[in-house]
């Protein structure tokens, strides 16, 4: 009489489809976490950027203005009156390319008032949901 030990082929079998099918009735879960973690992120991106644009500003910081510029998936935080000018203190990020943008210009920060060029109501959006971001003429950033 042998003893032996170990699984069947069949126990094996049984457990790689239980796996298969758990991992496909997840992937729906999972794709939509990742949008809106991606909305937030780039949300919460936007909103960093204004402000830090319009710190450096008010900080006077190189003794310049400093704005934000959007485009090509990019988020760019610059210095001087109009992306362009001066690409030597550039901050880029990269944006999602499943998040849209809208109701978004160019804006840029007085130094020492840190008043913005232009009033905004920016719209990130993905397939499940938007956010709005927006600037009032005295430099308020909110979310809603």
């Amino acid at each position: 009489m042998r003893n032996e030990c170990g699984f069947t082929f069949f126990e094996l079998l049984l457990v790689i489809v239980l796996i298969s099918i758990l991992a496909a009735l997840s992937s729906p879960f999972l794709s939509r976490f990742l949008t809106q973690n991606y909305l937030e992120d780039t949300t919460n991106k936007f909103v960093k950027t204004l402000r830090k644009a319009q710190n450096y500003a008010l900080e006077g910081k190189e003794g310049s203005k400093w704005g934000v510029h959007y485009g090509n998936n990019q988020l760019i935080l610059f210095k001087g009156n109009w992306y362009g000018e001066d690409h030597s203190f550039d901050e880029a990020f990269q944006i999602p390319t499943t998040i849209s943008i809208s109701g978004w210009s160019d804006v840029t920060f007085l130094k020492i008032r840190g008043k913005p060029s232009a009033s905004l109501a920016i719209t990130v959006s993905s397939s499940i949901e938007s956010r709005t971001v927006t600037l009032n003429k005295e430099g308020i950033v909110d979310v809603q």
